[in-house]
């Protein structure tokens, strides 16, 4: 396939990626009554989850706590009918959604949550162990939770994104190309671009092309992803910088 056909196809994709944006998804969520809506509230909770759960731990809540407010803050915002009410308008989703989750924990005492422990209907699965396990790894505690939360979005969105790629090798039967060239994402591969060509049946010049594709299409995914978080287009690029800003955070 030529590089124009390449990148018309790849262009379409992304295109298409941002004709449903996670804003639409929003408005359906807030509309419980149909399995579109049901999809588009799973797909918010996988994409959100634990950025919240580390928010709320940073806060100072145990892992158990935690727990049951990120339970409680999807419940909250089901039962308040919060997704139907937001304004695209007014701003990107990852703002709406720290904000309302900001005084959702500050209006909380644990003990009064509708969601106990052993009680109610769980919205969303959390994997305590894991989520304990990506918490250890996070930051010294000078950081605030705000910052954290920031940071944890943008990090999902790497994640979102690397996914997405992976699964355009795999529907195209090209898992072992995908697994040598991911450590050349970020230009640490260890092998040279001879040596890579020699495992992918291709010239050192051949490589150099495949690598390059790769890394293009995954800055194509980040913007597809972030795409979903916004308004209109316009805002891509500034929360793209965010997301830029966010990783620099130590």
């Amino acid at each position: 396939m030529s590089d124009k056909r390449q990148s018309s196809r790849d262009g379409s994709a992304l295109d298409a990626a941002f004709q449903n944006t996670l804003w639409s998804r929003v408005f359906a969520a807030g509309k419980f009554d149909s399995p579109q809506s049901r999809q588009a509230l799973e797909e918010l909770c996988r994409l959100y989850w634990y950025p919240i759960y580390a928010y709320v731990r940073r806060w100072g809540h145990d892992r158990h706590d935690a727990r049951d407010l990120t339970q409680g803050f999807f419940a909250y915002l089901l039962e308040g009918n919060l997704f139907g009410k937001a304004d695209p308008g007014r701003g990107r989703f990852r703002s709406f959604l720290l904000g309302t989750l900001q005084n959702f924990v500050r209006s909380q005492k644990v003990k009064e949550l509708a969601l106990k422990r052993g009680g109610g209907a769980e919205l969303l699965s959390i994997d305590e162990e894991t989520a304990e396990g990506r918490y250890a790894h996070e930051p010294s505690t000078k950081v605030t939770p705000e910052t954290l939360f920031d940071r944890r979005w943008a990090l999902t969105v790497l994640e979102q994104a690397m996914q997405r790629l992976e699964a355009e090798y795999s529907r195209a039967n090209m898992k072992e190309l995908f697994a040598a060239l991911q450590p050349y994402l970020t230009g640490d591969g260890e092998a040279s671009f001879a040596e890579l060509g020699g495992r992918v049946n291709r010239s050192e010049g051949g490589a150099r092309v495949l690598v390059f594709r790769f890394r293009t299409r995954f800055r194509q995914l980040i913007r597809a992803v972030i795409g979903d978080t916004v308004s209109d287009l316009d805002q891509v690029e500034l929360e793209l910088k965010h997301l830029q800003a966010a990783l620099r955070e130590n």
